[in-house]
């Protein structure tokens, strides 16, 4: 089995560096890692040139800042049966490959499999509630069970999806759940999916201070996908109750920060359901 890993970057050098490094030394090699470098200037080929002889590397530009755009440029040249979305300061743990692997071509044959993360020093992340068992992707669950950077998908069913929507994602007005939207429109399509909590990819934690920064906006896109794709009205009533009992327990803690957080992950996602641009985005189609 191959895999395509397309790495979105922007501003970032010595994260992708050890991205790379990382990936040097997964004990499954049947892989390309094509680079799409949304940077104005050369900052990265030195980095880029130290790889070449030990990786599988194509180096794209893109003079577009926009994840999900450059996640489908590199879709456009992907060559593998697999197609997955590192973080461009992520890092894999050897046998991420070699896992992912077996477990498509296990009883099932998923056509998408998603994990969960670790912080760069193997503890569990913060970044958002897990579900905590095995379990297969519905729409419900799929909030718990998938972040962009851990998300294995194949090539075949990313491209009948029409790949990532560029109208949502960083770097749009709806600033989050890009990946939950593509595997909505993948279980619509008729395609499975699977959810394993001991299948972790290492990512740093972000700052309390940047992610409430972010929180509104991450609120939005959330609750702009639930309504583009028609969720439920208990599971969207779900996100909204915990964010608002978030915002609640921390009041009454006396943390203040953490409160503000999920009172403007709140506030965003019910202004991303309401939103008249709802359901009005559609999906840019991918190539190849």
């Amino acid at each position: 089995m191959f895999f395509s890993l397309i790495v979105p970057t922007l501003g970032r050098v010595a994260e992708l560096r050890a991205l790379l490094d990382s990936l040097t030394r997964q004990s499954l090699t049947t892989f390309e890692v094509i680079i799409v470098d949304q940077n104005g200037d050369d900052r990265l080929v030195p980095v880029i040139n130290d790889f070449m002889n030990r990786l599988n590397i194509t180096h794209l530009r893109s003079t577009v800042r926009q994840c999900n755009h450059a996640r489908n440029i590199g879709a456009g040249r992907a060559v593998g049966d697999i197609v997955t979305f590192p973080d461009d300061d992520c890092v894999y743990t050897d046998n991420v490959l070699q896992t992912v692997s077996r477990l498509f071509a296990d009883a099932g044959r998923p056509d998408f499999i998603t994990g969960s993360v670790l912080t760069l020093e193997g503890r569990p992340g913060k970044s958002g509630r897990w579900h905590p068992v095995e379990t297969a992707i519905n729409s419900h669950n799929v909030w718990t069970c998938l972040i962009e950077f851990n998300f294995f998908i194949r090539r075949t069913a990313f491209n009948a999806a029409g790949g990532f929507d560029e109208g949502v994602g960083p770097g749009t007005d709806f600033g989050s759940a890009e990946g939950q939207d593509l595997a909505l429109r993948l279980l619509e399509g008729g395609f499975s999916g699977r959810y394993l909590p001991t299948l972790h990819i290492m990512h740093p934690d972000k700052p309390l201070a940047l992610t409430t920064a972010r929180a509104y906006s991450y609120g939005v896109g959330m609750g702009h996908v639930m309504r583009k794709n028609h969720v439920g009205m208990t599971t969207m009533a779900t996100f909204l109750l915990r964010s608002v009992m978030g915002s609640l327990v921390y009041l009454l803690r006396g943390d203040i920060p953490r409160a503000r957080y999920y009172l403007l992950t709140f506030l965003g996602r019910i202004r991303g359901y309401l939103s008249l641009r709802a359901g009005a985005v559609t999906p840019a189609p991918a190539t190849g």
